[in-house]
């Protein structure tokens, strides 16, 4: 049982027990009721009575503020590492002692030297003698309230804030992302002044103190941008105005005396709770009026857990003060939980999407397969349609023509002899010979001249015994390179345009050229005296397969043909492009 608690300054600075000046106290005890501004060390006596012989005894004190060193009766227990600045720091730390039998007495005395500074409230805390199964329990539940709530309060914001400041690191434009990974880093910091035990890296205790109060300054402003961000709200006048308070108190954090430091953590953790709370009220607003679930659940947890937090450092709800701290990691979590819920959701409107976009494929690509087997079909028609054509065409201007030419013979001749006879069955047997073989026979002419040569002694006989004089305007090198296939097309043009002039012109005179067109083109032209026809509704009706076969085999080329006819002179005109000279024509 303690009988009497005593407090008196160590007035010398000399580490010896005061003989006068001490006066009753009552634990816990803060050295501002007595001596105001005094910031020396104190010592405090306990009296205590111990009625329980040879039954082991522990001893228990819930802070020590700021250093301290215990003594029982004249024996010492019990010393901080460092009494003079740099302090210890055991303002936060429980402790607990089996006090040795060795020291024990009937009536016994605990003497306690504490070094403080006015910055930090000086004083001693609850004081707790009797048995471990008494004393031990007491100690548990403080180290859990001092140490162990504040180190997984300080680890969760801690490991959230990193969390999230990599997802913002990798996504910039998650603005809230990178305000709750800086609010929870400033929480993390501004606790981590109520487990450090010694003042390192800094002179003293006293710079730990500010910067927490800067921190924790901070961290209001940060945690409502990511409300507002998170919530796509806008308040510009408030947040200037909370940004300009959270700075002045920076500010103040740094020139206030250290004598007021307490009274400005007051002040500070009363206006930044009151504006968290607001700003906590615009989220909810906000929420209800558009209906977000997620709004709506965030704006709940963080209102109800600054509600708590609040009336717990007040004291209105009869708890410990320390359990407040929670309210930040839990609002993290929240945080972490509705974020996570939001992902699973968008995974699941992912997956969803997914398989409707997969079937939608299955579905797209069996109609693709059918459309494609149908042009296929289409396709091998137009092949057997277009062969039958080219054959249609190739037939009537090189088998037709061959059979003009004998047959004009004929008519103006006295008849064909045997060897006659033979000679137009060969003609006949070789130009059947270049329709089936196309195109792949057509040898490489060198020039216009040896192109035109053959075609040309073929026709020039019957132009002569029909009376038709002829004028052929070839030159002796070509303006470009030309394909075999442009210039079978060319051939087969001027065949059916010669065999026209046999069957339709009753011509006189006849004149076929070539010439340059242009820039690496090709010109072949036909003029005859005959009689004319009207091009207009020769091409309307569509009648004839002359003159749409010629027109096609040119267009097909990439050629143009022109036809101009009056009574008297008829000129058609083909052109075609090539490939400069030196190149490989196509």
């Amino acid at each position: 049982m303690i009988t009497q608690v005593s407090v008196a300054p160590e007035r010398a600075g000399d580490g010896l027990r005061p003989v006068e000046g001490w006066q009753p106290v009552t634990l816990p005890d803060l050295w501002q009721r007595h001596w105001p501004g005094f910031s020396a060390a104190a010592w405090y006596r306990l009296d205590w009575q111990a009625d329980c012989p040879g039954e082991v005894l522990a001893l228990n004190i819930d802070r020590l503020v700021m250093a301290a060193e215990v003594w029982l009766n004249d024996d010492l227990l019990w010393r901080d590492d460092s009494l003079v600045e740099p302090l210890s720091r055991s303002w936060n730390l429980p402790r607990y002692w089996l006090l040795p039998q060795s020291g024990l007495r009937a009536d016994n005395t605990l003497w306690i030297r504490l070094v403080g500074s006015e910055h930090a409230a000086p004083g001693l805390g609850t004081v707790r003698v009797g048995t471990p199964a008494q004393v031990w329990p007491e100690y548990r539940k403080q180290e859990f309230q001092q140490r162990e709530v504040i180190f997984i309060s300080l680890m969760i914001s801690l490991v959230l804030g990193v969390l999230f400041l990599t997802f913002w690191l990798f996504r910039r434009q998650e603005r809230a992302f990178g305000w709750f990974a800086l609010a929870s880093l400033l929480w993390s910091l501004g606790i981590l002044n109520m487990l450090v035990t010694s003042s390192w890296p800094f002179p003293n205790g006293e710079v730990w103190d500010r910067l927490s109060l800067g921190a924790l300054a901070l961290y209001c402003p940060a945690f409502c941008l990511f409300i507002w961000t998170f919530g796509g709200m806008q308040f510009p006048r408030f947040r200037t105005a909370l940004w300009t308070l959270s700075l002045a108190l920076c500010l103040a954090t740094v020139v206030v005396p250290k004598s007021d430091l307490a009274v400005l953590q007051l002040t500070s953790a009363f206006s930044l709770r009151l504006a968290l709370f607001v700003v906590c009220l615009q989220l909810l607003w906000r929420a209800f009026r558009d209906r977000d679930t997620y709004l709506i659940l965030l704006g709940l947890g963080i209102g109800a857990l600054s509600v708590f937090e609040f009336l717990a450092l007040t004291g209105v709800l009869g708890i410990e003060g320390v359990y407040a701290l929670l309210s930040a990691p839990l609002m993290s979590v929240l945080m972490f939980l509705i974020l996570a819920t939001r992902f699973s959701n968008s995974l699941q409107r992912i997956e969803r999407f997914n398989d409707e976009l997969r079937a939608t494929v299955d579905s797209t690509r069996a109609e693709l397969t059918q459309t494609l087997q149908r042009e296929h079909r289409l396709e091998g028609d137009n092949i057997r349609l277009n062969e039958r054509l080219r054959l249609t065409h190739d037939l009537h201007d090189s088998l037709g023509s061959s059979l003009m030419r004998s047959i004009a013979r004929m008519e103006h001749g006295e008849g064909l002899r045997e060897a006659q006879f033979l000679s137009v069955l060969k003609t006949l047997r070789s130009d059947l010979r270049d329709v089936i073989d196309g195109s792949s026979a057509v040898p490489a002419w060198q020039s216009p001249q040896e192109w035109l040569a053959p075609l040309r002694r073929r026709f020039i006989d019957l132009f002569d015994d029909l009376g038709i004089t002829t004028r052929w305007d070839l030159p002796e090198h070509w303006p470009g390179v030309f394909s075999a296939t442009q210039l079978l097309a060319l051939t087969r043009f001027l065949e059916e345009a010669l065999t026209n002039v046999l069957k339709h012109a009753r011509a006189t005179r006849l004149e076929v050229g070539v010439w340059a067109e242009g820039e690496h083109g090709l010109g072949l032209w036909v003029c005859d005296n005959g009689r004319g026809f009207d091009v207009e509704t020769v091409l309307a009706a569509g009648t004839g397969v002359g003159m749409s076969s010629m027109r096609m085999r040119i267009e097909r080329m990439g050629g143009e043909l022109r036809v101009e006819s009056r009574a008297g002179e008829t000129r058609l005109v083909a052109t075609i492009r090539g490939a400069a000279p030196g190149s490989t024509g196509s």
